[in-house]
């Protein structure tokens, strides 16, 4: 597997603990919708600079790397999380 391959992994694998974290703070600490994605984003720019630099890879290019794999996973858990368990 080569560094782009691991990188893309690594932002999938990211994106499901962060979907429950933005679950949660919704849900249990009241944030609002937008302040939870908000959220999201800024899980995805934290692990994202993290990843790249565990990698060693530019921190732009690692930025691109995975993005869309990442957002579509994140926000597809993330309202099956709120849809399925908002009572």
């Amino acid at each position: 597997m080569n560094q782009a391959e691991r990188i893309w992994w690594g932002k999938v694998s990211i994106s499901l603990p962060g979907a429950l974290i933005t679950y949660l703070m919704q849900t249990y600490m009241g944030l609002s919708e937008l302040s939870s994605f908000l959220m999201g984003v800024i899980i995805y720019l934290l692990a994202s600079n993290i990843i790249s630099r565990m990698m060693g890879v530019d921190r732009v290019k690692g930025l691109k790397i995975g993005i869309g794999a990442y957002f579509f996973t994140w926000i597809t858990l993330w309202i099956i999380l709120y849809t399925y368990f908002r009572f």
